[in-house]
C-alpha cells in the first residue's frame, strides 16, 4: 500500500485502508503499509491466512479497527516504525491477532 498514487498526473496520500480491503485474500503473503496511512479499517486483512509478514512503515498510525488482522498467518510478524512499539501494541489489541504473532 503506497503512501502516494498518482493519477492522472495527481498526486494523492493514501492514509486510510479501508474496510474488507484485502478480506479473505488467498494470495497475499506480505504487505508493507505507506508511510501516511492513519487509520486500518475493520476487518481490512481478515482471513488472509497466507500473510506472514506487514511492515508499517507509517509513523502516524492512529487507529486499529476490530479484526483488522484476525485469522493471518499464526506466526505473522508486525514491524512497527522504531519508537513505536508501544503504542503500536496497544493500538494492535483490537485486530485479533492471532496468539504466536509478534510485534517488533
Amino acid at each position: 500500500v503506497p503512501a502516494t498514487v498518482k493519477i492522472d498526473g495527481y498526486a494523492f496520500e493514501v492514509t486510510e485502508i479501508k474496510t474488507k480491503a484485502f478480506y479473505n485474500s488467498k494470495k497475499l503473503t506480505q504487505i508493507t503499509i505507506g508511510k501516511n496511512v492513519t487509520k486500518i479499517g475493520k476487518q481490512a486483512f481478515e482471513g488472509c491466512k497466507k500473510l506472514k509478514k506487514v511492515t508499517i512503515k507509517s509513523g502516524k498510525l492512529k487507529k486499529v479497527e476490530k479484526n483488522a488482522f484476525k485469522n493471518i498467518d499464526a506466526k505473522a510478524k508486525l514491524i512497527v516504525p522504531k519508537g513505536k512499539l508501544k503504542s503500536y501494541k496497544r493500538l494492535l489489541k483490537n485486530a485479533k491477532l492471532p496468539k504466536k504473532a509478534s510485534i517488533k
